[in-house]
């Protein structure tokens, strides 16, 4: 059977979400949420791609995401890679990570993404043990919500608000908010004047799902299962995605390549650095091979192993280790700085 086409929408919304091999956990302990998140700040700089609600649950993720480029597919594929690489080395395992392809709804509007955020958020209290589990809701559409009584919903709400591995606490202000994540969507939607007026409508909008015991699911409205919108608008997408598949069959079969070619890398950085790539390449624990790395594959569309070849004497680990040392000093060192942002703008008018 065929896979379903993927709606990759420059300016598009989508709801994200992805889970372990045979239903089992993606994230052990809080060591495994601590990496995936770091991985996932990466997405701003690297694809930009924006992150604007998140939630890791222990065997599955949810993600609200906008791509002003075209290239979810691109985002998720590293996403989804890096940590595998990253959960085996911790757990001293081999073998698949995740179950098959990640599972990307497309938002038509901004109601339908405050709605989508909201169940995203609501995740962590989705359990039977609270009254608030699948079959619950079922029951509940038929026959109506019971009244949970004043305990029930102060546990509901406590485990909203103490659940750390969410969005939600930096949307509600219990944490500060992170750069690499957007609030200004989800956050002024439900209206009020000011951040404390704003921050107090999202909280009801949120929380009144909870105290009633009534959480409705944005998914009764999808259309053909990779749309939450009109027919109209769904129709329109899965169109425009044939044209764009077409398109990109034709443009694997003609060999072309958006990125900039290696060699054109390679000659702005020994422009930028006064030095020759091999000298860089062949001096241990020089910054200048390592930023080359870095920019390569951060910002020029390159695999890690795939450059290899270029560097046939540096093991992957080696390669890898260089990279993220390059990363983590790159704030405090205004060279680094001043390098990385200098070739981003060669590779532009490449």
């Amino acid at each position: 059977m065929a896979r379903a086409l993927r709606l990759l929408i420059p300016g598009g919304w989508y709801h994200v979400m992805s889970r372990g091999n045979r239903r089992e956990n993606l994230f052990r302990d809080d060591d495994d949420r601590r990496r995936f998140l770091g991985l996932l700040s990466e997405w701003p700089e690297r694809f930009r791609i924006e992150i604007h609600a998140f939630v890791l649950m222990d065997n599955h993720y949810h993600l609200v995401a906008r791509t002003p480029e075209p290239n979810l597919n691109h985002g998720m594929r590293w996403l989804n890679v890096s940590y595998s690489s990253r959960f085996n080395w911790a757990h001293q395992q081999i073998g698949h990570v995740f179950a098959g392809r990640y599972r990307a709804v497309v938002i038509q509007d901004e109601r339908g993404v405050c709605e989508v955020a909201r169940y995203v958020h609501l995740n962590p209290v989705r359990i039977e043990g609270l009254g608030l589990g699948k079959a619950e809701q079922r029951r509940a559409k038929v026959l109506g919500s019971p009244d949970p009584g004043a305990a029930l919903v102060a546990r509901r709400l406590a485990l909203l608000h103490e659940y750390q591995w969410s969005s939600w606490r930096v949307y509600s202000g219990a944490d500060p908010q992170p750069e690499w994540l957007e609030t200004e969507v989800v956050g002024t939607a439900c209206g009020g004047g000011n951040r404390a007026a704003q921050r107090t409508a999202l909280r009801a909008y949120t929380e009144t799902p909870v105290r009633e015991g009534h959480m409705e699911s944005p998914w009764e409205k999808l259309k053909g299962g990779l749309v939450l919108g009109d027919e109209e608008y769904a129709e329109r997408l899965r169109r425009e995605a044939k044209v764009n598949a077409d398109e990109q069959t034709e443009a694997r079969r003609l060999g072309r390549s958006a990125r900039a070619a290696w060699r054109e890398i390679v000659k702005a950085a020994e422009s930028e650095l006064g030095r020759k790539w091999a000298e860089m390449a062949a001096t241990h624990g020089d910054w200048g091979r390592d930023g080359v790395l870095y920019v390569a594959t951060r910002f020029g569309g390159y695999r890690l192993a795939e450059l290899l070849g270029e560097l046939p004497e540096l093991k992957y680990q080696a390669a890898a280790q260089g990279v993220r040392r390059f990363r983590l000093t790159l704030k405090d060192d205004p060279a680094k700085e001043r390098f990385v942002s200098r070739l981003k703008k060669q590779l532009s008018t490449i």
